[in-house]
């Protein structure tokens, strides 16, 4: 009780002098406040809940003057001068102020203050009675504020911001305030839209119609409801946006919060994403250079008819269809003639074939068919003549007529085989006795051939015997600036002689020691003498190893990783993981978690074979990747055909936006070269620049150039 001038209650002449008693029980049960000071401010009654309050007893009080008990020093000196300067003859006074308890907690009080007179009609007595309104005060103040805060953001935000009253009887959900960005969004003045219907910005009256469904809707949700929807400006554009709504209250009115985002850019970046990640995923299952259906998309076709083979007890062919020498056409004419050739014998293989067949292009000459539905073997026979007919038919290339035959190699199935990579593999060897007997003939697998399965083990259990032996060597193939030829890189890559089956191609057994899980041996083999001779060369630049998912998935390989590192002194900037997209993850986010715990140790993590596969945009967009290496397949035809250029200039484009580093391999020729060189493809990998060679050939030439590898 302090602050504003008391006013006094006086008594009526004549009436009896109070006696001032207050009945004790209802004096200290009432929750209120109550003290009685006398004329000099001294405490005369402090009731119980006074003492709850403050932590004085009124024993403890009594007679002492009130204010420095219960406020602090500057509000001692002006309530004194108040309370001296209170005057008799006015109503009962209300204010409010605040008390402080023992502990220096501060309560405000909302008074009510009575002036008892004396016989003189002077004050005698003040009686005060307060309500403690702190808990309500702080709830007002804490509103206020949140509602200065609403205002702030409100207007600052860079998102469009509106408020709209539902409840309008004569404007279906009128806006009721908006930001400028709202307005700037919508092509408006704000003060054109505030008073207006949200349906102003729609196509049709949605709110008016649906707008007690929609009300009752966001009430159910008691959250944020996400939407996307369109919005019409003021001259008549329409555009897409993204919203967040949610209903509040605000000064006590029921109110809808709407927070808008134009998304068109968005959207139209999305779609480009779209048709970018369709033309990959056209590619990934088709062959750049004829447009047929490549290995991939072969095998799921052959799975497709493999299934409904069995489920309709049917018969079908493979069949493998070898050009014979084709090597000759590109040695004599040229690469581009041989390209020609091969495009217009994919023209015709399709050609005669029947509706539901498939044929694929699988390698450099090599077309595979699958054939279902046959009657026998009989039939996949005359469908082969019809097939060698047409290829021996000459072919106008480089400006002369080029006759070629053809070697046709045929499994069936169920006879010869059951799984779509055995009956491949069946007619493929097929092919190859044609061959060893003289090229130029259709051939059906038979048992005799198994004997190549027999090799595939004997290699198995050779390539076993050599990583235990670590007999195997590592071969370096440098990463060049496109421009200048200074070194960007190394990458590793295994070879293999072996004493009995002589050099065996990565491409022989690299597949072999994936099919039986040595590649995990393998890899960890490659990882530490790639790093162990970079730590020797002291490399200023980082070293690629490849790693299989088999490895990726092992849950200790990034320890693995760390150890390797520690062991040989390598920083792990100076070590590059390469992961190749082609082959299946079986657990994507299991593999991501791992490539993050890579990268939280500081080895760089690069993206091998991207493009080859469907998934090459999503697998960009959500690993934690520091480089894509391009698939040496999307190199096929950059010269020549625009698509290619395009495709080229697409992904990097996407990966500069992503801020990822890009790596082209497979660069063969000087015209490559020139195209990537113009498209601003910056780092280079392939034959032009540097076959793989042995570490003491690597030595030499980095002595030699100092870290500089000039192309070819």
């Amino acid at each position: 009780m302090t602050g504003t001038r008391p006013q006094a209650e006086e008594r009526r002449p004549g009436s009896p002098r109070p006696t001032h008693d207050v009945t004790a029980a209802a004096f200290d049960i009432t929750a209120a406040l109550i003290v009685v000071l006398d004329r000099a401010g001294r405490i005369l009654r402090f009731n119980a809940a006074c003492e709850r309050m403050t932590g004085y007893r009124e024993a403890d009080v009594t007679g002492q003057v009130l204010w420095p008990l219960v406020l602090d020093a500057p509000e001692v000196a002006r309530a004194t001068a108040v309370y001296a300067a209170m005057t008799p003859g006015q109503p009962t006074s209300r204010y409010d102020n605040y008390w402080l308890n023992t502990q220096g907690e501060q309560r405000h009080i909302a008074w009510a203050t009575t002036h008892l007179l004396d016989a003189d009609g002077e004050i005698e007595l003040v009686v005060a009675t307060g309500v403690d309104v702190t808990e309500e005060r702080r709830s007002r103040l804490e509103q206020q504020e949140s509602e200065l805060r609403f205002r702030a953001l409100f207007e600052r935000s860079g998102d469009g911001v509106v408020l709209i009253d539902p409840h309008d009887p004569g404007t279906p959900w009128r806006i009721v305030d908006c930001n400028a960005a709202f307005a700037r969004m919508n092509g408006y003045g704000r003060h054109e839209l505030i008073g207006q219907s949200i349906d102003v910005l729609h196509e049709d009256d949605l709110m008016a119609r649906e707008g007690a469904v929609q009300l009752q809707w966001l009430r159910d949700r008691g959250e944020e409801a996400h939407g996307e929807g369109t919005h019409r400006r003021r001259d008549g554009t329409v555009f897409s946006i993204e919203s967040s709504s949610s209903v509040i209250t605000l000064s006590g009115h029921e109110l809808v919060l709407g927070i808008d985002r134009d998304v068109t850019e968005r959207k139209r970046t999305e779609r480009e994403l779209r048709l970018l990640n369709d033309r990959l995923a056209h590619d990934a299952h088709h062959d750049a250079l004829t447009g047929l259906p490549n290995r991939l998309l072969l095998l799921s076709r052959l799975n497709q008819e493999r299934s409904r083979a069995l489920e309709n007890g049917t018969q079908l062919a493979v069949m493998f269809v070898d050009l014979d020498h084709f090597k000759r056409v590109n040695d004599s004419l040229g690469h581009a003639a041989g390209d020609d050739l091969l495009r217009e014998v994919a023209r015709r293989l399709a050609g005669v074939m029947r509706p539901g067949d498939t044929v694929a292009r699988v390698g450099g000459d090599e077309f595979v068919a699958v054939l279902p539905d046959l009657s026998g073997a009989h039939h996949a026979a005359r469908i082969a003549r019809r097939v060698r007919e047409t290829v021996l038919t000459p072919i106008f290339v480089g400006g002369q007529a080029v006759t070629i035959q053809c070697s046709v190699g045929i499994s069936l199935f169920p006879q010869d085989a059951v799984t779509a990579e055995d009956l491949l593999k069946r007619a493929d060897l097929a092919v190859y006795e044609i061959k060893k007997a003289g090229k130029d003939a259709v051939r059906f697998f038979g048992a005799d051939m198994d004997a190549a399965a027999g090799a595939r083990l004997h290699m198995e259990t050779r390539l076993r015997a050599a990583i235990l032996e670590e007999s195997l060597t590592l071969h370096y193939q440098p990463q060049v600036d496109a421009l200048s030829g200074h070194l960007m890189g190394l990458e590793a890559l295994a070879r293999w002689t072996d004493v009995e089956l002589g050099v065996v191609s990565p491409s022989e057994f690299i597949p072999v020691a994936e099919e039986t899980g040595l590649i995990v041996p393998l890899g960890a083999w490659a990882l530490d003498e790639a790093c162990r001779q970079a730590a020797e060369w002291n490399l200023r630049v980082p070293v690629a190893v490849n790693v299989s998912p088999s490895q990726l998935m092992r849950a200790e390989f990034p320890e693995t990783v760390q150890a390797t590192l520690r062991r040989h002194g390598l920083l792990p900037q100076l070590l590059k993981l390469e992961v190749t997209e082609r082959l299946p993850v079986r657990d994507p986010v299991l593999a991501a978690e791992q490539l993050r715990r890579l990268r939280a140790l500081g080895v760089q993590l690069s993206l091998d074979d991207f493009g080859a596969v469907q998934s090459a945009v999503a697998s960009l967009m959500t690993l934690p990747l520091q480089e894509v290496k391009l698939d040496r397949g999307l190199l096929a035809g950059v010269t020549e055909d625009p698509a290619s250029w395009q495709v080229l200039r697409a992904l990097l484009a996407l990966a500069r936006g992503l801020k990822i580093p890009v790596i082209v391999e497979g660069v063969e020729t000087e015209a490559q070269l020139a195209a990537l060189r113009s498209l601003g493809f910056r780092t280079v990998q392939g034959y032009l620049m540097g076959r793989p060679e042995r570490p003491d050939e690597i030595t030499q030439r980095l002595r030699n150039v100092g870290h500089t590898v000039s192309p070819g």
